[in-house]
């Protein structure tokens, strides 16, 4: 654990080293810098103590650590997930989940499906497969992106970090705290709140739910990171004379169900409660990037059109005691409508056919939003906290799309050297499979002068390096038509 407290300022640690002396120099020089300039050189979140949530026990902490400690002189692979002191924080559709042959990964704590496997494998089926090929999973993983396409999937967001911050300084605060224009009452924006060296700090959806009042969504990972800078940079505005801001960290409030593939208009239509329930979900009544609270069976929901894997869909926000209740409705009128459910695996290559960049892999504190290539979501009309520093910084990468004609039983995970003429030019910040170009793909930065589309480049893979082409953005329907199809 290497840099700020959580909770406290100018208080700095640099704990938990297995092997002390080996780190000591780096953690020395990486911790000066952020003690002294405000940022390291490098992303150093992966070792930030904020990475830990307040749910943590000592029980936790001791039994991980052992875990830790015995995973030292072992081979790791990129599929590979940890069992000990699991499953501990559970959505309320788990058991479901667990019937259906979902098999978990963890995320800050969180039992969230990977996969879907086969619900009566004989014994000796190994849902694990730890490989640095494919593993066992694939080819399931594949049937999941092939249904969000085709028909329609679920995917259970539940440990998506939540924050309602309201009050009469919230919308000053907001849009100088983010980079992006303010959504309207009733609307939804995508934005970044940067460092005070103009790179990413963290990513939201931000929900305007009243004039003075929003709805933070930003990745699951990372609940106390994002909950502590946002919490010190508002009590920061308000000591500068800023109106009062409210903020509740919201995140075990409500659940989360994404539904979303061609026919999700038409299944929500079958459990929406409405005096036009062939309207409500229309793009009139319900466009695209907007929210309505609407009431599904029994259930109230803060919808969202808005879905991560580039199809006409909807994050359904509920209250986490209903969830059981809307996983069950949504799946008694599933079937007819080809519903699958759908794990973090699949998502993961839906995404990058649309080259929505994460945080914590495109994005990140060594790179700005404009390196990132997402200068649509950056309006530098107004002033916004890091903005000057990011415009001085400039240009020192960029991040693009990649489709790779790699070999025929592995698929890059991030990481993965890129090459030109056999020089290394940068690496994969993501990877996976991409069944609507039957290839692998990727996303990764490189110099500027190699970001142009059509630029052919090489991926190394297994010791062999593939050839890579640069893509356009999104090259997975570029114009969003399925996504604002309207029904």
């Amino acid at each position: 654990m290497v840099g700020p407290v959580p909770g406290l300022r100018n208080m700095w640690i640099a704990e938990g080293f297995s092997f002390g002396i080996t780190a000591a120099g780096g953690t020395g020089n990486y911790l000066a810098q952020m003690m002294t300039q405000g940022e390291a050189e490098i992303d150093m979140a992966s070792l930030d103590p904020k990475r830990y949530g307040n749910w943590m026990t000592t029980e936790y902490a001791a039994r991980k650590n052992e875990e830790c400690y015995e995973h030292v002189f072992i081979l790791h692979h990129p599929d590979e997930e940890r069992e000990a002191c699991r499953p501990l924080r559970t959505a309320p559709a788990y058991d479901r989940q667990k019937e259906m042959g979902a098999q978990f990964g963890q995320v800050n704590g969180w039992e969230r499906p990977n996969y879907y496997g086969p619900k009566d494998a004989p014994a000796s089926f190994d849902h694990d497969g730890r490989s640095f090929r494919r593993g066992t999973w694939w080819p399931y993983a594949v049937e999941e992106a092939k249904a969000v396409r085709n028909t329609v999937g679920i995917i259970d967001a539940a440990a998506f970090t939540k924050h309602l911050v309201r009050g009469p300084g919230a919308t000053a605060f907001l849009d100088h705290f983010t980079c992006n224009k303010l959504p309207n009452v009733g609307r939804i924006n995508l934005t970044y709140a940067l460092t005070d060296h103009g790179t990413t700090r963290t990513e939201y959806t931000i929900v305007r739910l009243k004039q003075d009042e929003y709805y933070l969504i930003s990745a699951g990972a990372w609940t106390a990171y994002d909950a502590d800078f946002l919490l010190k940079c508002a009590e920061d505005w308000m000591a500068q004379g800023g109106g009062y801001i409210d903020i509740h960290d919201v995140t075990t409030q409500w659940g989360v169900y994404a539904l979303a593939g061609p026919n999700a208009r038409a299944l929500l239509k079958d459990i929406v409660k409405d005096r036009e329930p062939e309207t409500v979900l229309s793009n009139k009544r319900f466009p695209w990037l907007s929210y309505r609270d609407i009431e599904l069976g029994m259930c109230p929901v803060r919808a969202v059109r808005v879905a991560y894997t580039g199809e006409l869909g909807w994050e359904l926000h509920y209250p986490i005691e209903f969830g059981r209740y809307l996983w069950d409705l949504i799946w008694s009128v599933g079937e007819k409508h080809g519903l699958k459910a759908v794990g973090a695996r699949a998502q993961n290559w839906l995404r990058q056919e649309k080259s929505y960049r994460a945080f914590g892999n495109e994005l990140g504190r060594d790179a700005t939003p404009l390196e990132a290539a997402l200068d649509r979501f950056v309006d530098l009309s107004k002033e916004f906290r890091g903005k000057a520093k990011m415009l001085e910084t400039g240009i020192r990468s960029k991040c693009v799309t990649l489709l790779i004609d790699g070999p025929a039983d592995a698929d890059p995970w991030g990481k993965e050297a890129i090459l030109k003429d056999g020089v290394k030019v940068g690496r994969l910040t993501s990877g996976g499979w991409s069944v609507a170009f039957g290839k692998q793909i990727g996303m990764g930065y490189v110099p500027e002068a190699l970001s142009a589309v059509g630029t052919k480049l090489k991926v190394r893979m297994l010791l062999k390096e593939w050839d890579a082409v640069v893509v356009e953005d999104s090259p997975f329907d570029p114009t969003n038509a399925r996504i604002r199809v309207d029904g």
